[in-house]
C-alpha cells in the first residue's frame, strides 16, 4: 500500500507530532508499506519525506503561516506520488483542504483541538471553521474525545478507545511504548531529592504559571520539594518567559524551581525515573499527552488538569487552579507508590503500541479499500 502523509513537522523529530509521525512511520515501515511525509524544511532531509522551502520569519508576523504555506505549497504543485496514494494522512484539518478532490481517502488525523477559545484570534477561527467543515466531509482519527464533542458528536471521556465512535469517525488515543517507557534507574544526581517534573514546552497553553503557583503552595509544607521545568524555551514565547521569571523570582523559588534544556524523546525514561510526581498543567490545546502516558508507563504517579485531552487518560486529575493542583501533588506524593503502580497497570493494557497498531493498520486498510 502507499501511503502519503501531510504535516509542517516531521524530520527532525522535536516534538509531540513528531514523536507520533516517527512511530506511525515505523508500524508502516515494518508491514512493507511505502510511506513518505510532505512537509516544511527543518534542516533534516530523509528518504520518507518530500521537504517545501519554507519562509523564514513569515511566521511572526501573520498567524498560522506555515500551516497556509503548506496547503498554498501541496495545492499549486499536487504532487502526483501524493494525490496518488491509496491512503492519505492530514496531520490536522487545517492542512486538509487541497485535498479535498481524493477526500474518501484522505484520514484527517487531529493532535487534539489546534485553535484557542479564549483568547482568540481571526486564525483560530478560521481553523475552528475549517475543522467543521472537514467534519462530515473526511474520514478521522482522533487522539481525544475532547474534539468531537466540542464539534457536536456525543462521545463519553474515555470510553471507546480504538474504536469507530461514529461512521468514518475513530478514537484513538495516543499509546507508548511501555517496554522502553518503564521503571528503573533514574539519574544519580537526584537520587535523594523530592523532584516534582513539568515535561512541558515553555508556552502558555501548557500551563506552567499554574505549575509555578502550585508549587509555592507546596513549597511551604515541604523545604525538600524542588520543580523541574523540562523543555523548549520559543523565542515567540519570551514575554511568557518573562513572566514565569518573575513569578518564581516574585515567589522566592530561585533555588527550588528551574529550567532544564529538553533532551531526545529516547532519553526521557530516565528523567521520569528521577521524579517523585510528574506534573501536567495544561489550561488548553492538548490531546491525549505523549508525556503523561510516558511517564505513567515508567511507574511515576502522574498529576493532570483535568482539560481537554486529558480528561481521556488515568492521570490523577485536578481543576486547572493552583489551589486544586496543589491538592493533587500532595495526594501524590503522600500514595506516590501505589498510584504510580495502577497508572502502570493500566497504560500497559490499553495504551500499549500493540493496540495502537492494530488499529491503525485497520483504519488504512478500510480507507484503501474504501
Amino acid at each position: 500500500m502507499k501511503i502519503a502523509q501531510v504535516s509542517t513537522h516531521y524530520r527532525p523529530v522535536i516534538g509531540g507530532q513528531e514523536v507520533y509521525i516517527k512511530n506511525l512511520n515505523g508500524i508502516l515501515a515494518a508491514e512493507g508499506h511505502h510511506n513518505v511525509v510532505y512537509q516544511l524544511y527543518r534542516g533534516e532531509r530523509g528518504d520518507d519525506a518530500v521537504c517545501y522551502p519554507r519562509v523564514l520569519g513569515a511566521a511572526r508576523f501573520i498567524a498560522g503561516f506555515e500551516s497556509r504555506w503548506l496547503s498554498a505549497c501541496i495545492a499549486v504543485t499536487r504532487p502526483k506520488r501524493l494525490f496518488g496514494a491509496d491512503a492519505i494522512i492530514s496531520h490536522y484539518a487545517i492542512q486538509a483542504r487541497p485535498l479535498a478532490s481524493v477526500c474518501r481517502k484522505t484520514i484527517i488525523l487531529s493532535h487534539g483541538v489546534e485553535w484557542n477559545i479564549e483568547p482568540r484570534n481571526s486564525f483560530d477561527r478560521i481553523r475552528e471553521d475549517n475543522a467543521r467543515w472537514c467534519l462530515d466531509r473526511y474520514p478521522h482519527v482522533v487522539n481525544d474525545t475532547h474534539y468531537l464533542r466540542h464539534l457536536g458528536i456525543d462521545a463519553e471521556p474515555g470510553k471507546g478507545c480504538f474504536s469507530e465512535i461514529r461512521p468514518r469517525k475513530w478514537f484513538v488515543p495516543n499509546c507508548v511504548d511501555t517496554d522502553h517507557f518503564s521503571p528503573g534507574a533514574g539519574l544519580p544526581e537526584y537520587a535523594d531529592k523530592q523532584m516534582i517534573l513539568v515535561p512541558r514546552q515553555m508556552v502558555e497553553d501548557r500551563g506552567i504559571h499554574l505549575a509555578i503557583e502550585a508549587f509555592a503552595l507546596l513549597a511551604k509544607e515541604d523545604s525538600r520539594a524542588e520543580m523541574c521545568l523540562l523543555g523548549k524555551r520559543w523565542n515567540g514565547a519570551s514575554v511568557y518567559l518573562r513572566r514565569l521569571d518573575d513569578m518564581i523570582r516574585d515567589y522566592k523559588l530561585e533555588e527550588r524551581v528551574y529550567f532544564r534544556d529538553p533532551v531526545a524523546n529516547f532519553e526521557m525514561p530516565a528523567w521520569y525515573r528521577s521524579a517523585r510526581v510528574t506534573l501536567i498543567p495544561t489550561i488548553r490545546r492538548e490531546g491525549t499527552s505523549l508525556s503523561a502516558l510516558e511517564s505513567m508507563s515508567c511507574g511515576v504517579a502522574t498529576v493532570s488538569t483535568n482539560v481537554v485531552g486529558l480528561a481521556d487518560l488515568p492521570t490523577l486529575q485536578c481543576e486547572a487552579n493552583a489551589e486544586s493542583m496543589a491538592q493533587a501533588l500532595r495526594n501524590a506524593l503522600a500514595d506516590r507508590e501505589h498510584i504510580g503502580n495502577e497508572q502502570r497497570a493500566t497504560v500497559r493494557e490499553v495504551f500499549n503500541m500493540r493496540n495502537w497498531r492494530t488499529s491503525w493498520l485497520n483504519i488504512l486498510q478500510a480507507t484503501a479499500s474504501h
